[in-house]
């Protein structure tokens, strides 16, 4: 527990990549209803300005989107749609990799019911083609969830490929139209084959994703071939996969933690009681935690 640290101060702990940011996320899910609301705000703040978003130790968003969408809180989902809504600069920007990596599960485990979001944003080809192509894949995943129906899927994905990426396909089309495609072979949708057939006979398929069109097709009855059935269940790990937690300590600092004044935190001696409230000496406690 951080003890003695106010709510406010726990989540200004999120901007360091530090093991206080750690020991702050596991108190913000030990808590979480007292939380939501200020997670939401980093959200909302990222979302009005990108450049603050990752400007000087000011990177929480992700962080917190992590958690919110561990907590299944529908009220981040419209914030997450609007934080890749928005040009390949911007959303490298604001997520880096972890779009790849984690945004189609965020957008899974936080869907509010609102079907009519992503499909606006994969329309939008002013947006990120990799933004769409993983708004594609938690699309997917709503279909996968029993969240949307098949002939709602269905009718979106002949749209794309009739009415909306037309004609000789760029390089930021293909890769929309080869997630699709992947998509349709995951979720099983062969009434889609004809007309992914069409996206392949104008060069709108990458074939290091899908395949040329016949092991495209003799995939669809692989039994091996299965959906990537993943969740946000542990924000912590997820972060400490990165790793986010590591410790930024120059010579001088070796027997303090990190300044972080900002949270009412200062540095603390080895043998001082430990911030976190435990009654233990420092040492002892959170200066060995992982």
């Amino acid at each position: 527990m951080l003890t003695g640290l106010s709510n406010e101060q726990i989540v200004l702990m999120l901007k360091t990549n530090t093991m206080w940011c750690k020991r702050a996320c596991k108190e913000i899910l030990r808590r979480k209803d007292d939380f939501i609301p200020l997670l939401l705000e980093i959200l909302d703040s990222a979302a009005d300005d990108y450049e603050l978003a990752v400007g000087d130790n000011n990177n929480h968003h992700i962080p917190a989107a992590l958690l919110l969408s561990q907590m299944q809180e529908p009220q981040a989902y419209p914030r997450l749609v609007q934080l890749i809504d928005c040009d390949e600069d911007d959303v490298d920007y604001l997520w880096g990799d972890m779009l790849t990596e984690y945004y189609p599960w965020m957008l899974r485990d936080t869907f509010n019911g609102d079907a009519s979001l992503l499909p606006k944003l994969i329309e939008d080809r002013s947006v990120s083609a990799w933004a769409r192509a993983m708004a594609l894949k938690a699309w997917g995943m709503h279909y996968f969830d029993g969240r949307i129906g098949r002939e709602e899927i269905v009718g979106f994905f002949r749209r794309l490929i009739h009415e909306v990426y037309t004609g000789k396909p760029d390089m930021h089309d293909e890769t929309v139209l080869s997630y699709m495609a992947d998509i349709t072979r995951e979720q099983q949708l062969e009434e889609l084959i004809p007309d992914i057939k069409t996206v392949y006979a104008r060069d709108g398929i990458d074939e290091m994703l899908c395949g040329n069109y016949d092991k495209y097709i003799a995939d669809f009855s692989n039994p091996l071939y299965t959906v990537e059935n993943l969740h946000i269940d542990n924000a912590v790990q997820k972060l400490k996969e990165w790793p986010w937690f590591e410790e930024r300590k120059s010579s001088d600092d070796d027997e303090y933690d990190y300044d972080y004044d900002e949270a009412g935190l200062t540095k603390t001696g080895r043998n001082e009681p430990c911030p976190c409230g435990s009654g233990k000496k420092y040492k002892n406690c959170c200066l060995e935690s992982e």
